[in-house]
């Protein structure tokens, strides 16, 4: 099961995007008007504009071709000339898209300082889970960057597998360990340019991310109480 995976640039893909009348969905629309600052829609169009991009690319058809849903709260759902799976997510000027034939989740954030990070890292993960981070980062990773894995990781792994993020994060319904490659590992990170990117699937193996360097493997795992929630 491969997973194509793909970062751009906003304003790149948004900006000379051709009229988005001509190829978003009448949901997609829908959303778009409703969203209130101009940074957020063209986060949302350059997003749909990648994912469209990166479908063709990966399973055929023009990127025209690729109709996506646009539920404010779920992963959007792929229609185009075969079956398909597609995460999106997007910080700042960057935007990334993963696509495959099985579920996918994926998330990207910036490492970013913020008031209290010590008490949210501590609110979000164990013991167990921040010394696995601290231990298959590099020695130079500082606690922004601990921190940024973390959330991003347990992000991506929310989309995967779905959840609420109260539940998942501060009640501990996914755990998070260092994997030591694809073998074992259900999701993997980058460190990009002061972003960190997560992605969670069940098969790291198939990776088609040429543009990108070798991962971190990590493996998400839900709660036994989650589970049968």
């Amino acid at each position: 099961m491969a997973t194509w995976l793909r970062i751009g640039c906003v304003t790149e893909l948004a900006v000379p995007a051709p009229g988005v009348q001509s190829w978003l969905s009448g949901g997609e629309l829908a959303r778009l008007a409703s969203m209130p600052s101009a940074r957020r829609s063209a986060q949302f169009v350059a997003g749909r504009r990648l994912a469209r991009s990166l479908l063709a690319d990966a399973f055929g058809g023009r990127w025209q071709d690729w109709t996506l849903s646009a539920g404010a709260d779920e992963a959007p759902a792929v229609s185009g000339p075969t079956p398909a799976s597609v995460s999106i997510s997007h910080s700042g000027d960057h935007v990334a898209c993963a696509v495959g034939t099985a579920p996918l989740g994926l998330d990207l954030e910036a490492c970013r300082a913020r008031k209290g990070l010590d008490a949210l890292h501590e609110a979000i993960t164990t013991a167990a889970e921040r010394s696995a981070i601290a231990s298959h980062l590099p020695a130079s990773a500082d606690a922004v960057q601990r921190f940024t894995h973390a959330w991003t990781l347990k992000e991506a792994g929310i989309k995967y597998h779905g959840g609420g993020l109260f539940a998942s994060m501060l009640g501990h319904g996914l755990s998070l360990e260092a994997a030591a490659d694809a073998n074992s590992a259900n999701a993997c990170t980058w460190l990009l340019n002061g972003q960190v990117l997560a992605l969670c699937g069940a098969d790291m193996h198939a990776l088609a991310a040429p543009a990108l360097p070798a991962p971190r493997y990590w493996r998400l795992v839900r709660a036994a109480a989650t589970m049968n929630a």
